[in-house]
């Protein structure tokens, strides 16, 4: 099974809310104070202790394997990785980041050899082209993200008949504004 989502929340320009590095320093490429909310609600959502959550949140799994985009020059800030860490924490995993967020095809070969469930936090505007790359047989999948969504997981579970997968959108609903409709 492959999940996609979102790096949790950014700065927008450079008016407040700021990116704020681990160590609380001003960081344009880091969270916001709202997305390391984010990421920490996130062991809720995918941790293994949450017996007590709605049916449609317990229905996702716990990941064995977490990927998040490289830190690299010109490419990828370090909001994908930040959003996983506490979840990587929480469930002993190390974050793989072997590849910069414009290798997509590598990344989806990669997570294809991959014997578990996979979580990967990527950057918006290349989720699309993922997706479309996992599904790789016309399954539909959204053309694009929006740029103020946050709170979805994109699911792909082997199909139940033949080779492939199915898609499906879950709502995280974790913090106050979440959704609960899908990208259409």
């Amino acid at each position: 099974m492959i999940l996609l989502i979102r790096h949790a929340e950014k700065p927008i320009g450079e008016v407040p809310p700021h990116g704020v590095s681990t160590d609380g320093v001003e960081d344009h490429e880091s969270l916001t104070t709202r997305g390391w909310q984010r990421a920490g609600a996130l062991v809720s959502l995918f941790g293994p202790d949450r017996d007590d959550a709605p049916g449609y949140r317990r229905a996702l799994p716990t990941p064995t394997h977490l990927f998040a985009s490289k830190v690299g020059p010109d490419s990828s800030s370090r909001r994908p990785v930040q959003t996983l860490e506490p979840l990587a924490d929480r469930l002993g995993l190390a974050i793989d980041t072997r590849f910069l967020k414009e290798q997509v095809l590598d990344i989806v070969d990669a997570i294809r050899t991959v014997n578990g469930i996979v979580l990967v936090s990527w950057e918006h505007r290349l989720l699309p082209s993922m997706a479309a790359r996992i599904v790789g047989d016309g399954t539909p999948v959204p053309s694009a993200w929006p740029s103020d969504r946050f709170d979805i997981v994109w699911v792909f579970e082997p199909a139940r008949i033949g080779p492939g997968f199915e898609f499906r959108q879950v709502a995280q609903m974790l913090l106050a504004g979440d959704r609960p409709d899908p990208i259409g």
